[in-house]
């Protein structure tokens, strides 16, 4: 392997993680602090939304912290994981033959219907909401039929703050749900 492409991938992993710190993590707590709520329901809100993704709205509020706060503290985090996980794909697919043979693959596939290139990403609102498929996913699934990036991370932070905002009208009882 290239050392060049080895510094490279590195150095772009780098930029993930950094990414992911600043945004998800180091960006929240600073709001915390501006709005003196303790970096601990802070850190808890952002591990809840790392592993629970839209459901740690239910933690949020048992925290005691207030809808809004974690709406943006949740949006956060997701918009950092969200970039962070390009960044990672971006990186595959440049270290990689078989990632890259993949993706032009999809690329020319995807060529041949400009409809689904100009619209598709607009589908990414819903996924984040589906419990199989989720925040994670979605971004893999935009990444892979390589719909625009700066798109699909807005349908898909948009998606998640719809989500998220619904959850939060459930955990305060505005709406309920019946199953």
């Amino acid at each position: 392997m290239d050392r060049a492409r080895v510094v490279s991938g590195v150095r772009k992993g780098f930029r993930a993680i950094a990414i992911a710190f600043v945004v998800a993590t180091l960006v929240p707590v600073l709001l915390g602090l501006l709005f003196s709520v303790p970096v601990g329901r802070v850190l808890s809100l952002i591990v809840a939304t790392l592993l629970l993704q839209a459901n740690a709205a239910f933690v949020g509020m048992g925290l005691g912290l207030h809808p809004v706060f974690i709406l943006v503290v949740m949006t956060l985090v997701e918009v950092g994981i969200v970039l962070a996980i390009y960044e990672i794909l971006d990186t595959f697919a440049e270290q990689s033959e078989r990632v890259k043979r993949f993706t032009k693959s999809t690329e020319e596939k995807m060529a041949r219907y400009p409809i689904l290139q100009r619209y598709s990403a607009a589908t990414l609102i819903v996924l984040p909401m589906l419990p199989v498929i989720g925040l994670y996913s979605s971004v893999v699934i935009g990444w892979l039929l390589r719909w625009d990036k700066l798109q699909s991370v807005f349908f898909v932070t948009l998606g998640w703050v719809l989500v998220t905002g619904f959850l939060l009208l459930v955990a305060l009882g505005i709406v309920r749900v019946v199953f």
